[in-house]
């Protein structure tokens, strides 16, 4: 198990434009305000979106490009570092325009038709990904 314990530091509250890609909009929030660690969530609407399933068998994720307007009706997310980057990890739940529900972890190339989201950093040393051999994961190595 890895365990780690935080405070809470600042909160922030903000909107991405329309046309923006959700992942580099955020990374660009958490570089200009310094945010290494923390949880996101958000909720809004895409004009398109990439999110996978990780198949556990074949350890690679399948991907599904969606090219419509749908809804955000959850994005939630955590912060840490990977390639010596920051790193959003997002996973999110889109409604679609007959109500059925896509979701899954969200790649780039998600285009913002109108975002909210807000962000918790938190106050410490941020958690680091690297690859797991195991699971074929980029998890959480401390």
């Amino acid at each position: 198990m890895i365990l780690r314990e935080f405070k809470a530091g600042r909160i922030y509250q903000g909107s991405l434009g329309k046309g923006k890609e959700i992942i580099d909009g955020l990374a660009e929030v958490m570089r200009r305000h310094e945010i290494t660690a923390g949880t996101i969530s958000g909720l809004g609407a895409v004009s398109e979106a990439q999110i996978g399933y990780f198949n556990a068998q074949t350890k690679s994720y399948i991907k599904m490009v969606f090219h419509e307007h749908m809804e955000i009706v959850s994005l939630k997310g955590n912060i840490s570092f990977k390639d010596n980057e920051v790193f959003p990890h997002l996973h999110v739940v889109f409604s679609r325009k007959d109500f059925s529900m896509v979701g899954g972890h969200l790649f780039e190339g998600s285009k913002v038709y109108a975002f909210e989201f807000e962000i918790v950093s938190f106050e410490g040393k941020s958690f680091t990904r690297g690859f797991d051999k195991d699971t074929g994961l980029f998890l959480w190595k401390g």
